[in-house]
């Protein structure tokens, strides 16, 4: 599901742009960073942080919005508020 993520923000300059603004990645490692469970989590983690965006990725996937989340959580253990 993250690379399904990286996809969909990769196909928009301007919901990469924020995502790579908001995490301070470069673009020229994400390759190198796709393996690594911390990147996986922060695609989720931003995906599910933003309302409008979870809706448009989960619609997009054919999945519901609650399958994201989970993802998410089976990455990064249950989420506190």
């Amino acid at each position: 599901m993250a690379l399904r993520s990286l996809v969909f923000l990769a196909a928009d300059d301007d919901r990469m742009g924020r995502f790579l603004a908001l995490t301070g990645v470069d673009p020229g490692d994400i390759r190198a960073l796709m393996g690594e469970e911390g990147f996986q989590i922060a695609l989720l983690a931003h995906i599910c942080g933003d309302e409008p965006l979870l809706i448009d990725f989960a619609s997009g996937e054919n999945i519901s919005p609650e399958s994201v989340v989970a993802a998410l959580m089976a990455l990064s253990g249950p989420i506190m508020d």
